[in-house]
């Protein structure tokens, strides 16, 4: 309905079908290992350098991603920031889009060390599909902690800032 495309969610669809063509025609096309750990941690690493060309080219769009309208009341927050704070609040915003972008990063050189210590057979290998499901479950909790404490970090110096610009509490331009 909103005619938006969401270049993440292709980027994931995408990842998906390169697991699954790796696994089933690999040994086919005489692929290796390699090729599947380099997608593991190459995925991420695109996203991550996606959004920090975002960050230089399309900044209202990159910001957008963080100040959005399912968390945060836009209208009233930038209403609220006085004309002289506007660069101060840019700046907040991109620092907090750099804690996305190195979360993106750090996600990256993690899954690629778990790929190359997980994944030791080649595709078409009966353990093959064995190891990349080891591989999913292991990268959740690997991948999954740093990453959160990272964004985390970032949305707590976004919600403190705009906080500080405002003069607001949270719960005055936090949906709930």
């Amino acid at each position: 309905t909103r005619k938006n495309i969401n270049v993440i969610s292709i980027l994931g669809f995408i990842n998906i079908l390169l697991t699954g063509g790796i696994g089933v025609f690999g040994s086919k096309f005489g692929l290796t290992k390699n090729w599947f750990i380099l997608k593991e941690g190459l995925l991420p690493l695109v996203i991550g350098f996606s959004l920090f060309l975002m960050s230089i080219f399309k900044k209202e769009s990159f910001y957008n991603i963080f100040l959005n309208e399912l968390m945060f009341k836009k209208d009233k927050i930038i209403n609220s920031i006085d004309d002289n704070l506007k660069s101060e609040f840019d700046r907040v915003l991109k620092v907090t889009g750099y804690y996305f972008i190195s979360g993106f990063v750090i996600s990256s050189i993690i899954q690629f060390f778990l790929a190359s210590m997980i994944v030791v057979s080649n595709p078409g290998d009966t353990s093959f599909n064995e190891e990349v499901s080891t591989m999913t479950w292991v990268s959740y909790i690997a991948v999954l902690l740093p990453t959160m404490i990272i964004l985390g970090k970032g949305f707590m110096g976004l919600i403190t800032g705009i906080e500080k610009l405002t003069g607001m509490k949270k719960e005055e331009f936090l949906n709930t």
